[in-house]
């Protein structure tokens, strides 16, 4: 800035005591705060000045003068302005420096105007002593916060006048600048007492400022302490009756809940069991608190569970000891039930225990039991007569060849693979619950990935032909020889053309194309629908076990084509095309001496 090249060549002060700095910041910020008022009155009175002195003094002279006025005090005024805009930690020097240098300024043009402005007639000296004077005493008391300030423009102003008339010679003139001179030493007298009042008024003020903040404090801290004190009167009033309450709700919750609750001390007794667990058990409150536990499991386990108990209590800092363990109970007539049990590890006061959660399992078991039984069943009775259909279809297949016309020999090969299709679906929907995708049996065969693929669009053509859209084989397919199970193959196809389908837009085609890339045999599926977004495809291929079994483009259909595919050694996948629409591709190794052997 222009305010510290000016300064730059002033030596800095030595580093005040305690206190002193904050007093002398104070006083600049005095200094600042009365100089907008003094730059309006220095403009009256220069207008004034030079309306009086037009017609006695060359015209040029006092524009001149006025200039140099209007200058300086633009300049003052901008330096009040860069000193309001900084923060609050301002460098006192500095800007003490600065205002003492524009002071400066000021005076010195004001103190030119004695020499410069000097007129001939005795009147206007008078006007003009008076003016430099009044002025002077209008400054003293903005800049009287400072002494140096003071002192700056008082002998700047007043000097370069008293000289003026001391050379003009005469007993009036040698009056008037004894007066100016005696003048001046009582402004600076003045000026000097005035800054020592300001400097004992503002140390009073910071004084009683602390003193104010230190009783504030105190009393907010009196205060504070009196508000936690009827706070906790009030907490300790109202414990008991919290207590009792906050008991009565725990135990109405752990009597309403549909667990059965049950703690054990460390020693194996039982020291309460909640309502669920009383009905679980058919015991009384009062007949099996204080027993073992021994008494709630069949003879037989006791053993085993007091071990267990006795190794999760050594086990110090491990608060979760089991959850859904599958175990047996025994209620108070002698009865082995099959039961849930969740076992959790407590610590009340320096004692240790355990919390029992149970639940009685028996009719969860009869319901599987019945599900097993009812799936086994469904499982005979409907794949036998597939079984036998689908073998006569075959037969038929094999021996009408010559004796069916084209179009016949087409629906009877439609009707086989859809009995093939219906076939796999029965199997995959009775084998869900036993993880069958991941568990299924295959059987190795060398396969022409362009009749695997046919055959696949010939299956689905009637599906995607009810949905207006149009199954194509690309004639260009690779017929490059894979090795594989045709069936588990054909159902993974089946998958990825469904999906496809349900992504195509009506009247359009999805394209079925085969290729060998890199020693890998490629099927590719391609429409010309929306893309999938992206978090769809992140999960796409994944198991989701919760999608309705009606929807057959739900992604959890993809999850087998993926298993198949894993199988084989190959892969699945999605990519969404730069022309638009999605592209399903299944990858497997080409058929080799090598993968002849492998199981």
């Amino acid at each position: 800035m222009a305010f510290e090249a000016a300064g730059a060549g002033v030596v800095e002060a030595p580093v005040a005591p305690l206190g002193a700095t904050d007093i002398r910041g104070e006083q600049v910020r005095l200094l600042y705060a009365n100089l907008p008022p003094g730059l309006f009155v220095t403009a009256v009175n220069a207008a004034i000045l030079a309306l009086m002195e037009w017609h006695v003094v060359p015209q040029t002279r006092i524009a001149a003068w006025l200039l140099a006025v209007l200058l300086v005090a633009v300049a003052r005024y901008r330096l009040v302005g860069y000193y309001r805009s900084t923060p609050q930690a301002r460098d006192t020097n500095a800007w003490g420096r600065y205002y003492a240098i524009a002071t400066a300024a000021a005076g010195l043009v004001w103190g030119a105007a004695a020499v410069w402005l000097f007129p001939q007639a005795l009147l206007p000296q008078v006007f003009l002593f008076f003016m430099l004077t009044a002025m002077t005493v209008g400054a003293v008391v903005s800049f009287s916060a400072v002494f140096s300030v003071a002192l700056i423009f008082v002998v700047s102003v007043l000097g370069p006048l008293a000289l003026r008339l001391f050379l003009s010679g005469g007993r009036m003139h040698s009056a008037m600048a004894l007066v100016a001179v005696a003048f001046m030493g009582v402004m600076l007298l003045t000026a000097r007492r005035v800054e020592r009042t300001v400097a004992a008024s503002l140390q009073l003020r910071f004084e009683n400022r602390g003193l104010i903040a230190h009783l504030e404090a105190e009393k907010a801290a009196a205060h504070r302490l009196n508000e936690d004190l009827r706070r906790e009167v009030v907490l300790h009033s109202r414990t008991a009756g919290d207590l009792k309450e906050r008991e009565s709700y725990i135990r109405a919750v752990l009597e309403h809940v549909e667990e059965g609750i049950v703690t054990v001390d460390r020693t194996g007794r039982l020291r309460s069991l909640n309502r669920e667990a009383l009905r679980i058990f058919g015991y009384k409150e009062e007949e099996i608190v204080g027993s073992h536990f021994s008494q709630l499991v069949p003879a037989a386990e006791r053993a085993e569970y007091t071990l267990f108990l006795e190794s999760q209590m050594e086990r110090v800092g491990v608060t979760f000891a089991g959850h859904g363990l599958e175990v047996n109970g025994q209620r108070r007539d002698g009865t082995v039930f099959p039961m849930e049990l969740g076992l959790s590890a407590m610590t009340v006061g320096s004692e240790r225990g355990f919390v029992a959660v149970t639940r009685d399992v028996t009719n969860r078991r009869r319901s599987e039991r019945m599900k097993g039984e009812l799936v086994a069943a469904l499982g005979h009775e409907i794949r036998t007569p597939l079984t036998s259909a689908l073998g006569s279809l075959g037969l038929l297949t094999e021996t009408a060849t010559t004796k069916l016309a084209g179009d016949d020999m087409r629906l009877l090969r439609i009707a086989r693979s859809n009995m093939e299709r219906l076939a796999r679906t029965v199997a995959e929907l009775l084998d869900v619950d036993n993880n069958h995708a991941a568990t299924m049996k295959w059987t190795l065969a060398p396969l022409v990935l362009t009749r695997l693929a046919e055959e696949a669009v010939t299956a689905d053509a009637d599906y995607a032909q009810a949905r207006n859209i149009r199954l194509a084989l690309d004639p260009c397919s690779s017929a490059a020889v894979i090795q594989g199970d045709r069936g588990l193959l054909l159902r993974a196809l089946s998958h990825l053309l469904i999906n496809a389908i349900h992504l195509a837009p009506p009247h359009t085609t999805v394209e079925v194309a085969t290729t060998a890339e890199m020693g890998v045999g490629v099927i590719s599926v391609r429409d010309c629908g929306a893309a999938l977004p992206l978090e769809a495809r992140a999960r796409l291929f994944d198991p989701q076990p919760g999608a309705p079994a009606r929807d057959l483009a739900a992604p959890r259909n993809l999850w087998v084509a993926r298993t198949i595919a894993e199988k084989h050694g190959g892969t699945v996948g999605y990519e969404a095309r730069e022309a638009g629409g999605s592209h399903f591709f299944l990858r497997v190794p080409l058929f080799s001496t090598t993968s002849a052997g492998r199981v």
